[in-house]
Order: C-alpha cells, then structure tokens, then sequence
C-alpha cells in the first residue's frame, strides 16, 4: 500500500551554525530515507516521504496528533523497518522521547554517565547545557516531568549519537527548559550530528531549525 502526496526534502545546515570551516563544502547526508512510508493493514501510518538530512542539520517535524511524527522519527532511527521504500545510515542514531533515557532508581549523574560510557559524550557538559547541576545527585523518580525532559536531553548528549532522533523533547519544559533544549539541540548539531525533532510548538528552534516538514492526518493516519 503507497498512497498519498510523496514529500521530498533535503536539510541542509546553515553555514552561520557549522562547526568549523570544513562545513563551507557541503556535509554528506548522513540520513536519507527514499519512499519510505508506513501502513499497518489498511491504515496508512506515514505517507510516502523522501527525506535527506546532512551533518550538522536540525529538521523540525510538526502535525497534529496521528498525522506519523513518531512513526518518522522511529523509522528514521532504524527502529522501525518501513513498509516500503529504503532507510539509509550505517551510523549511530538515537531515539528519545521526553522522559526516556534513566531509571527511576537512578541518580541524574548516574543517568548521564551510564549514556556517556555507551556513546563517548561529556557527562559534565551534558548536565550543565540540560541544567542539572543542582539535581545531580537527585533521583530521577523523585523528579518532575519537566525535569526528567531534561535528564532525557543529558543523556542524549551524553550518548553523542550520529542522528539524534527527538520526540517532544520541549515536554513539560518551562521557558528556562526550553533554552536548556535549544542548547542541546544546537551543541548536537555542532557537532555534526543529523537532528530530527518532532513538536508541536517549533518556535522555541525557530533560529536554529535548518528545515522543517509539516505532516498532516492525511498525510498519516494512526502513526503519532
């Protein structure tokens, strides 16, 4: 089943963002997805979509609910195999939606630590840009829902994947929280990873997106 408008798109980053001159060149796509679309029976989750995102680039995903943002963000993680088309990126990507990341037994400097001793990331850097100096030693189950949003942000820093793959990572975040996101996302980015995030509310990343798709329920249908 393939039905539906074929979205293409490529996001590039901004040479105003790049992390050195090298980006003068253009990156190479770290991210592509060709056709890649989603059904489960007869229901089409994500539309078809062709979607190429270079090093260093921030693409925000928007749409209302069942319009296939997470079914986009799983699949271009590769945890998702996509009904039809292709998904290509042999390097690491993560997915991560607000609230994800720790065990509720966990301290926030163990959180972090446990995901920079799997992916190579700061642990001191990634608490101080997601703001949890003061909650280091705090378990994350005694947390708020806002600042566990923050502990997944940390760890994903902390992770330092290839293609970081966002779902709703300005959940529950208060104004002060969404710079701390804008940060993280901005020090991803620097350090050329290929940034998806799915939200409702872009303009928190409006001087930081490369691009940006809207999806609509016609253009999904049961996908998130």
């Amino acid at each position: 089943m393939c039905v539906g408008r074929h979205l293409t798109m490529t996001i590039t980053p901004s040479l105003s963002s790049a992390a050195d001159a090298t980006r003068a060149t253009a990156p190479p796509c770290v991210l592509e997805l060709q056709a890649c679309y989603r059904s489960y029976g007869p229901v089409l989750a994500l539309a078809p979509i062709t979607l190429r995102v270079q090093r260093g680039a921030v693409c925000t995903v928007t749409g209302p609910n069942g319009s296939g943002k997470t079914t986009l963000l799983r699949i271009a993680a590769g945890l998702l195999k996509p009904s039809g088309g292709a998904r290509t990126g042999d390097e690491p990507a993560l997915y991560a939606a607000a609230g994800d990341g720790a065990r509720a037994s966990q301290t926030v400097g163990q959180a972090v630590a446990v995901a920079a001793a799997l992916g190579g990331g700061d642990v001191e850097e990634a608490i101080e840009l997601a703001g949890l100096s003061a909650l280091r030693t705090s378990t994350v189950g005694e947390l708020s829902a806002g600042q566990r949003t923050r502990v997944t942000l940390a760890t994903v820093l902390a992770g330092n994947p290839a293609i970081a793959c966002l779902d709703e990572p300005d959940a529950h975040l208060d104004a002060d929280g969404r710079r701390c996101a804008a940060g993280v996302v901005d020090r991803l980015a620097r350090r050329g990873a290929a940034v998806l995030i799915a939200t409702h509310d872009r303009r928190w990343l409006e001087e930081r997106q490369d691009g940006h798709l809207e999806l609509s329920p016609s253009r999904g249908g049961s996908g998130d």
